[in-house]
């Protein structure tokens, strides 16, 4: 048990028959170890968690599979943990806990960021991914990724999964947010995503009526803080309303003339359907020093500076797709992770580093980001 200064204390160990009924616990968090195909305990927990006078509930289980921890946070679980467990990680699940309660922690409606992409190709799914993993790690909030490519939706490779509900689920049930909790990917305890359907028939009965109202119902989820979209690179009515309900939207393109000249389509488009007050940025992927076209050349094409770019690195980022590891994860500290990580302060609104991105940021300065 968990006292309200914070620090821990172990009172007592013994069988979970011996739980008190609930209101007479006298704690701020109960740490149980979980026992499938015990219904008593099942009931115990939805009734504790459903009256919010009782503690918070953490749960241990010694091998966790993405069912169980469905099903333990439908039954109101607060946090869950698997063998062994992390000290830091538990302390960081006790202060959510006591910041919460002193409502110190941000309880305001999650903020939505869209990644579209200028062509196909560009990286967007690489950057959407990577930037939403960095977001998790904040403490900002739950992360939750969405994979918006209907058609050719690939996020899932990312993170090596096969999700075994899909956004196709989503529109199509009654929602409430204990059935959008259970169809949610667990990545951790941070991330969570949601798929693409997985055949080409399930995306086209999903329209922009499905998006709005799917969305209007996440950020209702509790503790969520972000909801990062992967569009992908198809402007269609679906992707509009994405843009419409999101608070930013990154615009992702690479040093060439296609995409380039998309790029600023997409800007003259977004300025034709009044959506030119949305704040908007434009992330430049794959950036080498040589490139035939210059920073300067570029921005004067486009009439308006690129935010930061994100250097080029075939070999590595190659790597980290066909493996299904994020190189967030597995190389942090790459120079093409520190663009990544300079790009996402951009996103929570921090001033950027000089440093952080190379070139981009030093280049953004000179030219004032102009329009």
């Amino acid at each position: 048990m968990v006292n309200s200064s914070g620090a821990g204390e172990l009172r007592s160990v013994g069988d979970l028959k011996e739980l008190p009924a609930r209101g007479e616990l006298g704690a701020d968090v109960v740490l149980l170890e979980y026992q499938e195909d015990n219904p008593d305990l099942d009931r115990w927990l939805e009734e504790t968690a459903a009256d919010p006078k009782s503690p918070a509930i953490f749960l241990y289980f010694s091998e966790i599979s993405t069912a169980s921890l469905a099903k333990a946070l439908r039954m109101g679980a607060r946090e869950c943990f698997a063998y062994p467990i992390d000290e830091e990680e538990f302390q960081e699940a006790v202060s959510r806990v006591f910041a919460r309660a002193a409502g110190k922690l941000n309880t305001g409606a999650p903020r939505i960021v869209s990644f579209l992409g200028c062509k196909g190709g560009v990286g967007t799914s690489f950057l959407a991914a990577n930037a939403a993993s960095f977001l998790s790690r904040e403490r900002q909030g739950q992360v939750l990724l969405i994979d918006l490519d209907l058609q050719y939706g690939q996020l899932g490779y990312f993170f090596d999964i096969d999700p075994q509900q899909t956004l196709a689920d989503a529109v199509n049930h009654e929602l409430d947010l204990a059935y959008l909790q259970s169809i949610l990917y667990h990545r951790d305890r941070n991330l969570q995503i949601l798929a693409a359907p997985t055949r080409l028939e399930e995306g086209e009965g999903i329209g922009p009526e499905h998006v709005e109202k799917l969305l209007g119902n996440l950020k209702k989820l509790p503790g969520c803080g972000w909801i990062v979209i992967d569009a992908s690179h198809r402007f269609d009515e679906v992707t509009l309303k994405a843009v419409e309900l999101s608070d930013k939207l990154i615009l992702v393109t690479a040093p060439s003339i296609p995409a380039l000249s998309n790029a600023k389509k997409l800007l003259e488009l977004l300025r034709l359907l009044g959506l030119e007050k949305l704040a908007t940025e434009l992330w430049l992927n794959a950036w080498q020093k040589d490139e035939d076209l210059s920073l300067e050349e570029m921005a004067n094409f486009l009439g308006r500076a690129v935010s930061g770019s994100v250097r080029f690195n075939h070999r590595e980022v190659s790597r980290s797709i066909n493996e299904g590891r994020l190189l967030t994860e597995t190389a942090p500290r790459h120079p093409v992770c520190q663009d990544v990580k300079t790009m996402v302060s951009r996103i929570k609104g921090e001033e950027a580093s000089e440093n952080g991105n190379g070139l981009g940021w030093n280049w953004l300065k000179k030219f004032g980001g102009r329009k």
